[in-house]
């Protein structure tokens, strides 16, 4: 629960640090097996972008919420930096739509100023759109079938990664699971 004068807010359990650090590790299990599926904590609203948000964002860093898919309350908890998308730390966007957007990349000398994606999409289990996934992390060759995003995001994911180390980490999540593909793995649609 939350005070705000007189009154008693009481908020979602992805704003506790209990839930925010089984949502971290989760994230880190996504980013070092790319391709796997997550399950991220459950919360009382399923809204597992919301609890990824609430895990990495805080006042230090900045946001773009390039689609408008955050309402003022959860800007308000959130308490980040807005920002436009070529200059933000994480960019909120829907898988749905071609990308039209431009994140930091970051430099040779820095390559971690890069942003990093967070992607809604429909589902992370199954779908029409079959990627094959190869790079560290993955054993072997690894085939993921995704609803809701756009292959374009694949070819313009290339672009921003074909200058390694510079380039953009992705996180791919559904309403309660999330899948990791960072710059060092290779993306195919099959």
């Amino acid at each position: 629960m939350l005070m705000q004068g007189a009154t008693m807010i009481e908020l979602d359990a992805i704003w506790t640090p209990a839930l925010q650090q089984q949502c971290y590790r989760s994230l880190l299990q996504a980013m070092s097996y790319p391709g796997q599926v997550q399950r991220l904590p459950a919360s009382g609203s399923e809204n597992a972008t919301l609890a990824i948000l609430a895990t990495l964002v805080d006042a230090e860093v900045s946001l773009s919420d390039h689609d408008c898919l955050l309402d003022l309350d959860a800007w308000l908890l959130l308490q980040a930096q807005k920002s436009s998308s070529d200059q933000a730390d994480f960019i909120l966007c829907r898988g749905d739509l071609a990308p039209a957007l431009n994140p930091r990349l970051g430099t040779l000398s820095s390559p971690e100023r890069s942003a990093t994606l967070i992607v809604r999409v429909a589902s992370v289990n199954d779908g029409n759109l079959r990627l094959k996934m190869v790079g560290p992390g993955v054993k072997g060759v690894l085939q993921r079938d995704l609803e809701g995003l756009d292959p374009a995001w694949l070819s313009q994911r290339q672009q921003w990664i074909s200058a390694f180390p510079l380039g953009v980490d992705m996180l791919l999540v559904d309403q309660s699971s999330v899948v990791g593909i960072p710059r060092t793995t290779q993306v195919e649609v099959c």
